[in-house]
């Protein structure tokens, strides 16, 4: 039998969802069955149309996945409670809390809003505590609408996701290749001053997530349309799904596109994000429970070994070491200064967003004497954490992080090694490069969240927690 023969058969056998499946008539009806969520004509295209443009503004205006977060989860979530006359089954089930690390981020959220009392400067921490809630709280509602999506609209969405991604991928490659010539005419017509390596590192860094969802997106339409999937998607209204307990095929193109395109970047952070995710990726394709037990020790690991390791780094002269890239010796500088102020104030840290405020008490830094010692924040997610809300606070940010790693063996299966490689992407971004609560990479994430959600089949979390 001949491989092409083979794949037409299994393309044959894979089964349809239709655009509304019906429950089975042996099962009791589900809340969303009760209560059917109507979603409007303006809630799809509002949706449809900030999706389809993701992948421009990753590649030229990467702040504003900022405001492209915001509005979807304000007006969508308008939209829908207009429409829908409830809030979304996730936030107000009690198997929601649960069967989701929605318990340890509101324990987060609780943690740093206690901790602006004793912040250095409290303006700043009660800015990053309403730029949380204007941002993380609409997000959940996002998400839970999200959940009741049906396939139809899933695959609608989906699908003009990963074409305006492909165009982003077209634009970056454009930049790196050609040395950014939309970005220097974009300069040219305002006036202002070109920025090299800040116009390419923030795309990388967002593509080094939002990849991952969107390349398995792109593997299922190569799944269902074969060879005429960009020519054929206008027609398509449902989703096959791939055969029960197989990973989906090539769901590694577009991130080791993305890596590929990254290689010519100047984001020492995205090379190693988009790695790392690779490297993840194919492990779990061998074994999903290995790749997420594998994560969740590195999880573990950050925050415990952060400190001896920043401090031995310095102690060796990194930071003197000519041959290593000039960045990393500065990291090196910052890490070993967040380390020592850690211990400091270990048991609850120095309070929400106090990196850019601790005193310098008398130090100069080596790279920039004319900034503080550490600059905006330590350049390191585990560090981070532990200088402004302690070891409570990393213990929390861990639980959450260990539920997300193993809360993927709930997904579909050929889901799981996507979102394995997500966060194990996302992590290794953390761990060199920007600031944990920085607005717009942070909503980069939780976009990536809501795409992986959209590639999954309406109503898999009711199965998954009847499984």
């Amino acid at each position: 039998m001949s491989s092409t023969q083979t794949t037409r058969e299994l393309r044959a056998s894979a089964p349809v969802m239709s655009p509304l499946p019906a429950a089975p008539p042996a099962a009791e009806p589900t809340a969303i069955s009760r209560k059917a969520a109507p979603f409007s004509l303006a809630w799809t295209g509002l949706t449809l149309f900030l999706l389809t443009v993701l992948g421009f503004v990753c590649a030229l205006l990467p702040l504003g996945t900022a405001p492209a977060l915001i509005s979807l989860s304000f007006l969508g979530g308008i939209l829908y409670a207009l429409t829908a006359r409830r809030l979304p089954t996730l936030l107000t089930a009690r198997a929601t809390w649960r069967a989701t690390p929605l318990l340890p981020l509101a324990l987060c959220l609780l943690l740093g809003a206690v901790s602006v009392l004793w912040t250095p400067v409290r303006k700043d921490g009660v800015g990053q505590l309403l730029t949380f809630l204007y941002t993380v709280v609409p997000f959940l509602f996002w998400i839970g609408t999200l959940r009741e999506v049906d396939e139809q609209r899933r695959w609608l969405l989906i699908r003009w996701a990963v074409i305006g991604m492909l165009v982003g991928l077209a634009i970056f490659a454009v930049e790196v290749v050609g040395d950014q010539p939309i970005y220097r005419l974009e300069k040219a017509l305002e006036g202002t001053k070109v920025d090299h390596d800040r116009a390419l590192n923030r795309p990388a860094v967002l593509f080094a997530t939002l990849a991952w969802p969107l390349g398995l997106g792109l593997a299922r339409l190569a799944w269902v349309t074969g060879r005429g999937a960009v020519a054929r998607l206008p027609a398509l209204t449902v989703m096959r799904l791939p055969p029960a307990g197989r990973a989906m095929p090539w769901a590694w193109v577009m991130p080791a596109a993305f890596f590929l395109a990254a290689l010519g970047g100047t984001s020492a952070s995205a090379k190693v994000g988009l790695g790392a995710g690779l490297v993840f990726y194919g492990l779990a394709r061998l074994s999903a429970r290995t790749a997420r037990v594998l994560l969740i020790v590195a999880l573990v690991a950050g925050p415990t070994l952060s400190i001896p390791i920043s401090l031995a780094l310095h102690r060796a002269g990194l930071t003197e070491e000519a041959r290593m890239p000039w960045s990393f010796r500065h990291r090196v500088e910052i890490w070993d200064v967040a380390a020592r102020r850690i211990l400091e104030k270990p048991l609850l840290g120095w309070g929400l967003d106090s990196s850019r405020n601790i005193p310098d008490e008398g130090e100069v830094s080596k790279f920039h004497p004319e900034s503080p010692i550490i600059p905006l924040h330590p350049h390191n997610i585990f560090l981070q954490v532990l200088l402004e809300l302690g070891v409570v606070g990393s213990l929390l940010y861990t639980w959450l992080g260990v539920g997300l790693a193993w809360g993927t063996r709930r997904l579909p299966a050929y889901a799981q090694a996507t979102a394995l490689a997500a966060i194990a992407a996302t992590i290794a971004v953390g761990c060199f490069s920007y600031g944990v609560w920085q607005t717009w990479w942070l909503c980069g994430i939780m976009l990536a969240a809501g795409l992986l959600e959209l590639n999954l089949p309406a109503g898999w979390w009711t199965r998954a927690g009847k499984a």
